[in-house]
């Protein structure tokens, strides 16, 4: 399976449409193959089996500009939240038509509208771009979201293409307000791109020391002696129950040691239990940056982390 537009089309092609039923939003998230050649992939970044979320977007051509424009804001929400979008730009990808590959479909007057209607968007949504001729996809123009490793090396992220070609290919009409058959416009697009490559570019910006909210584990608490585990495990299985990736580190070893090794596997929070914390029902919390919180009721801390949590800060505070 190369891509999902074939298969998402037959959820369209299941019956005849209507003009009233479009803009139909097609999406999934699904695992994509590529034989990319041994010397061409790298690590994350590029992998012959890969994770994608993709959207098609079957609309009349009056629906145009405002589908892509919220493709577009999707596109920003998602690489916001994540953390990454600062370091995005925006390429309008095209097609070259002295191509010697001859790999794009469609006439060079489909292709000069396409490219006229999709530069007005770009214009109308005052999108700052560079332009990338003999980049676009084979069936119509694109924009992409690059983004620039820690290396300095830039890839694409996140694409969103217009098409007005492979509609007619399979056969995907509509039927207007004046009983006549149509053929649609899609808007392919992706919202975070490929999954593992954006792993790989959060790792990196991140060196490790992911959100809280995407961390794989949030917080390990760590019992000073013997007689603080049972409270941890107690402490540690309500903020489970609370949905927090939680652990407590068992392990008969000296609490300098623990700390130690939670702040080099950059686990956000550490909550540091010895036998005042049991008498007083506190935790005291450590952060990975080395900073000391103190001794405070678990209630105090579950607030703190659900804060954190929910408004998917990039700081620990």
């Amino acid at each position: 399976r190369p891509m999902t537009c074939p298969f998402q089309y037959q959820v369209y092609l299941n019956r005849q449409r209507s003009y009233r039923e479009l803009p139909m939003r097609l999406g999934e998230t699904s695992t994509l193959f590529r034989n990319e050649d041994s010397g061409e992939m790298h690590g994350l970044i590029r992998v012959r089996q890969f994770t994608i979320s993709e959207g098609h977007l079957i609309l009349r051509p009056d629906q145009l500009e405002e589908e892509f424009k919220g493709c577009l804001d999707l596109a920003k929400y998602c690489l916001g939240t994540l953390g990454l979008l600062d370091k995005c730009t925006f390429r309008f990808s095209q097609w070259d038509p002295a191509n010697p590959n001859n790999k794009y479909e469609g006439t060079a007057e489909q292709w000069e509208e396409a490219q006229r209607v999709m530069a007005q968007i770009l214009k109308d949504l005052d999108v700052d771009y560079t332009v990338g001729i003999d980049e676009a996809a084979f069936y119509g123009p694109k924009l992409d979201i690059q983004y620039k490793n820690v290396y300095g090396k830039e890839d694409t992220l996140v694409t969103i293409q217009i098409d007005m070609l492979l509609a007619e290919k399979f056969g995907m009409y509509y039927i207007d307000e004046n009983g006549e058959k149509k053929l649609p416009y899609i808007i392919h697009r992706t919202s975070m791109g490929c999954y593992e490559r954006t792993l790989a570019y959060l790792i990196e910006e991140f060196a490790g020391a992911l959100p809280v909210w995407m961390a794989p584990e949030q917080v390990r608490f760590l019992p000073v002696t013997d007689r603080a585990c049972d409270y941890c495990a107690d402490l540690a299985r309500q903020l489970s129950d609370l949905g927090y990736r939680v652990d407590v580190d068992y392990r008969n070893e000296k609490i300098g040691k623990k700390i130690r090794e939670a702040t080099m596997e950059k686990i956000p929070y550490m909550i540091v239990v010895g036998d005042r914390d049991m008498e007083n029902n506190t935790v005291s919390v450590r952060l990975r940056t080395g900073e000391d919180l103190g001794a405070m009721p678990l209630a105090d801390f579950t607030a703190k982390l659900k804060a954190v949590v929910d408004s998917k800060s990039l700081d620990l505070n």
